[in-house]
Order: structure tokens, then sequence, then C-alpha cells
């Protein structure tokens, strides 16, 4: 779709270094117009502002946020189920759910950030997936450059939306089943996104069924959004549970724990684990307009106070964070 660019322009799509290991998924029709010589760059007009927010917040929520909860009760759990409680099992679960977002949007963040820094700009890849109301909608906020990539390559290829319901379903089946695959060559995965697929076409029944009755695709009573939101993202959690786990046996162990293990102590539920669980998954119910007032009131500081601020956000990561370097989940897919 797009003209052939210069050879060196090419390479320097290919090879620029912020997008290459884990995304987000920049395409040539989102660099190859920046990088090409008749589009300058002014030093002078760097966002800053911004891109110190997304590159020391993205630090925040993957030394801090994601390191801890999966050291205190996540990786504890999925180990060993069989040896926690009902309540330990659902917050490792929904810890799980905080440590793969704050990991790669963490990740994903600072791409973007360093990106911006040389006065490029690459497509958003997260949008608070955790308020999504249905699974279509997690898919439009979760990893959006890997859900356009699988739109584009997959599902439109494949027919999309053309022809038949039951063509369509398939069609979404066949397209997140592939898209669990991408992640590793291992049926846990395979059965993520067959869950995914399988929720996206139950939505879509339901949202046909009552526009067929003459009502709206979803309710947009308060409680019911709520509704919406809450039950959304415990299907997302139930195919987290196969995402992380080593097997299925781990899973089932994860599902028959949670069910099962409510009558027992709970020591790894403590404090600072609800805390962060609510930290992870709260701040994304958190208005625009406020990272839009931080990244104003830091744009007003003199250059000395910026450079102050930054320091000491950076260290307060370092002092609460883990002792070494932890490694992105996503590196491995």
């Amino acid at each position: 779709e797009l003209e052939p660019y210069p050879w060196l322009d090419v390479a320097v799509f290919v090879c620029f270094f912020p997008h290459l290991v884990a995304g987000p998924i920049v395409r040539g029709s989102d660099l190859l117009p920046q990088i090409s010589r008749s589009h300058r760059r002014d030093p002078r007009h760097i966002d800053l502002p911004r891109a110190s927010y997304l590159i020391f917040g993205g630090l925040f929520k993957k030394v801090v946020l994601s390191s801890y909860i999966s050291s205190a009760i996540v990786d504890p759990v999925f180990a060993n189920p069989g040896l926690h409680s009902g309540p330990e099992v659902i917050f490792a679960v929904w810890g799980y759910a905080v440590q793969i977002y704050c990991d790669f949007s963490g990740y994903t963040d600072m791409a973007i950030g360093c990106a911006l820094l040389l006065g490029f700009r690459f497509p958003e890849n997260f949008n608070s997936p955790y308020t999504s109301r249905s699974l279509q909608d997690f898919w439009r906020r979760w990893h959006i450059t890997l859900s356009f990539w699988l739109r584009d390559y997959l599902y439109i290829p494949l027919g999309g939306n053309k022809g038949s319901r039951w063509v369509m379903y398939r069609n979404i089946m066949i397209t997140m089943l592939l898209g669990g695959l991408w992640h590793g060559a291992g049926w846990t995965y395979v059965a993520w996104g067959g869950l995914h697929g399988l929720g996206q076409c139950t939505g879509h029944f339901r949202r046909q069924r009552r526009k067929a009755r003459g009502l709206p695709a979803q309710s947009d009573a308060p409680l019911a959004v709520a509704w919406q939101r809450f039950a959304t993202f415990q299907y997302v959690c139930l195919g987290w549970v196969f995402f992380r786990a080593t097997s299925f046996g781990n899973a089932f162990a994860m599902l028959d724990r949670l069910v099962s293990g409510w009558s027992l102590p709970s020591p790894d539920v403590t404090f600072p684990v609800v805390l962060t669980v609510v930290v992870g998954i709260g701040t994304q119910y958190v208005p625009e307009q406020v990272s839009a007032r931080i990244q104003d009131v830091f744009g007003r500081l003199r250059p000395v106070l910026q450079g102050a601020a930054l320091a000491a956000v950076l260290l307060v990561i370092t002092t609460m964070g883990p002792p070494g370097v932890a490694p992105f989940i996503y590196f491995k897919f």
C-alpha cells in the first residue's frame, strides 16, 4: 500500500531500536513518512513532558508494580496452587492481570517515550484495557497494534464479517486461536485464544439479539456499565489463568483451589498485595485530564527543576524496586 522508499529510510525503519523487541508493532505507514528526508524534526519542539511521563510512568509500572506483585504472590501461587487458599489464588490471578499489564504497557510506554524524544510518534498500544465493557472493547484497548495486525492480516483475509453470521464466528475463532498460538507453541496459549474467541462470538450474538428486540447493543445504565466492566475483567482473568499456567494441570489446579480453598488461611494476601492490585487496576479509571495536567505542570518548570523532579522519581523507583534487572514478560513471545 506504500510507494517504495529509499533503501536508507527502510534500513532506519527496520533498525529503529525502540520498537524492535516486543512492540508496539510499528508499520511502514506509521514510521516511514516520519523518516523521510522531506519530514524534518525540530529539536526545539520535542514533547519532553509527555516523553518523560511515558518513560518514568512505564518504569514505575514495570520495576515497582509488576516486579513486586510477581514475587509477592503470583509466582508462588502459580508454582504450587495446592498449597494456597482460595483468596490467595484469586489475588494471584488478579495480580497476574496487573503484572502483565504493568509489564507490557510499561515497556511500550517507555518505547513510545524514547521514540518521542527522538521526534518520532508511535501508535498508541494500550488504552485502559481493564475498563472494557466487552471482550470486543478489550481488544480495542489491549495491545492495540497487535489487534490491528490480527484484523488486517488474518481476520479480513479470512473474510471478516462478510457472509453469514456463522462464517464470521468461524473467522473470529480462527483469528483468536492463531493469535494465541502466536504467543507460544503450547496448548495453554491456544486455550487462551479460544476463550477470547468464544467470548467475542458470544458477545456479538447477544448484541445482535438485543438489536433484534429494538434495544441498544449495550445498556448504558450506570449499574449495567459497572457489571459489564466487572464481568469482562473476570473473564479476561479466566483467560490469564491459562496464559500464565505452565500446563493444563496447573491451570485446573488453580481453578479447583479457587473453588475449594476458601476455608484455609491466606497469609500471602497482605496489605501491600491488595494495594498493588487496587492501584494497578484503579489507575486505569483515572481521567486522562489528570495525566495531561501533570504533563502541563512539568512542562512549565524550569529545566533545573525538571531534572530534579525526574531524579526524585527515579530515586523512588530504584528504592521501591527489587534488586537486579527483571526481564520483560513479552520478551519470550
